[in-house]
């Protein structure tokens, strides 16, 4: 597992675990704080946060970092559960 330069796994809050939830699935940061009922400033805030205790580069980095440390389980679809793409 990796971690960062101390070797301490981060931390994050409830509420940045949850924005990075949905970051991960796509919503945009206006979308989160209507979800949440917080400022969408606040949500940056929250992202950039979690960015850089993961230090990750940009926000597929943050979700791949948060992926690779356990952090963020993405789960697959279920075999005969609907996609909106085939893979082949």
């Amino acid at each position: 597992m990796h971690r960062n330069a101390l070797n301490i796994e981060p931390h994050l809050t409830f509420r940045e675990h949850q924005i990075l939830e949905l970051v991960a699935v796509g919503w945009s940061a206006k979308q989160i704080a209507l979800e949440i009922n917080i400022a969408p400033r606040t949500v940056e805030r929250h992202i950039e946060n979690v960015r850089l205790k993961l230090n990750a580069r940009n926000r597929a980095h943050l979700i791949t970092q948060a992926m690779h440390l356990g952090l963020l389980v993405i789960d697959a679809p279920v075999q005969d559960e609907p996609t909106l793409f085939e893979f082949k």
